[in-house]
């Protein structure tokens, strides 16, 4: 397939609550350097991974008020780069967004859509498998998915129940998805696994436009309609108003429960690269270096006697003496302590603070 024909999307619209404190309102865990110990930002790690198979620079898709700050990170990118949100709506909206701003800007294109959050190795392998789900949504009357072959019963991830194998592809083959399957509990994940049908879900998506705007007029109008609306004022002064009004009635649905979970339209390329959703500090130290005593540290920090933390000391210094199994990050206004394995539970504290405050640690 011509990389003249595949359009990119970067979903970067995150907020990243469970990576608080380090990730605030102002710097969602996409600007964040979360990807082991590579200090570039998760976006900017991103766009240089699957920039090589397009011609055409990749979309960015983002809440408007975030678009400064991915800008910072992402120099070389210019306006035309930025698909913005008038505020932030969940990844059906900005999918159906993204499809429209295909569908009049590069007709006959076929769409890969991804998120700026995952860990993935090896790059070159990466993109020979978005290369095939987007060869394979060309031809195919269906929206394509990434499935990842599960080596571990996770709990943290979605699954995906395969069908029919449809296709063979040196990359991996294309099945039929027959449903979705939500995070399980420790006992289900184990029989997913071991059942030998079911692949982790990868949040990545390749689609014509067309296809992807039909499935959301059929099984999502309450947010297809008012943002097919908008785009009647495509190329004209009143676009923005009219896509802000349209944002104002949308509700917040991801794409997964508002159009995967419902078409029966959907394939998945069943894939072997090493994939993480990084969506806690616990995932985020399953690809840090650590020391001889399990530590994995960024930043000025000095260990005496201490096991298996995970630590982000910030612009400043972390000392820690015996103690064992910790997550601590810190920052210049406050500093988290956190047991291991409470990475998911991050997002309560803020929850908390958006509740009494003070405000001012949130933004």
């Amino acid at each position: 397939m011509a990389r003249s024909d595949i359009r990119l999307a970067i979903l970067a619209g995150g907020s990243g609550t469970r990576f608080w404190p380090a990730g605030r309102r102002s710097r969602p865990k996409q600007v964040l350097a979360l990807d082991g110990d590579d200090p570039r930002p998760l976006v900017e790690l991103t766009v240089d991974r699957v920039a090589p198979l397009s011609t055409a620079a990749p979309w960015i898709v983002a809440p408007a008020d975030l678009s400064k700050e991915l800008a910072r990170h992402l120099p070389h990118l210019g306006k035309d780069a930025y698909v913005l949100e008038p505020r932030p709506r969940n990844t059906a909206a900005a999918m159906i967004l993204t499809a429209h701003v295909a569908a009049q800007t590069a007709p006959g294109s076929t769409v890969v859509a991804l998120p700026a959050d995952h860990h993935v190795r090896p790059a070159g392998r990466y993109r020979q498998v978005l290369a095939a789900m987007a060869a394979r949504a060309k031809k195919s009357d269906a929206i394509v998915t990434l499935g990842l072959k599960p080596d571990h019963p996770a709990t943290g991830y979605g699954y995906l129940e395969i069908g029919e194998r449809l296709e063979k592809r040196a990359v991996g083959d294309v099945y039929e998805v027959k449903r979705f399957v939500e995070k399980p509990d420790a006992r289900r994940a184990k029989r997913l696994v071991s059942g030998g049908r079911h692949l982790w879900n990868g949040g990545t998506f390749a689609f014509r436009p067309e296809h992807l705007l039909r499935e959301a007029a059929e099984h999502l109008p309450e947010v297809a309609t008012p943002i097919r609306a908008a785009f009647e004022q495509w190329g004209k002064r009143g676009f923005k108003a009219a896509l802000k009004k349209a944002y104002d009635v949308v509700p917040s649905i991801s794409v997964d429960y508002g159009i995967m979970e419902r078409t029966r339209h959907v394939e998945t390329l069943a894939s072997d690269v090493e994939w993480d959703d990084l969506g806690s500090w616990d995932a985020v130290a399953r690809h840090r270096k650590p020391d001889a005593d399990g530590n994995r540290m960024r930043g000025d920090v000095t260990v005496v006697d201490a096991k298996d933390c995970v630590v982000d000391a910030g612009d400043g210094h972390v000392a820690l003496l015996g103690v064992e199994d910790l997550i601590v990050v810190r920052t210049k206004d406050t500093v988290l302590v956190a047991r291991r394995g409470c990475g998911e539970d991050v997002r309560e504290i803020v929850k908390r603070l958006e509740a009494e405050g003070p405000e001012d640690l949130l933004r």
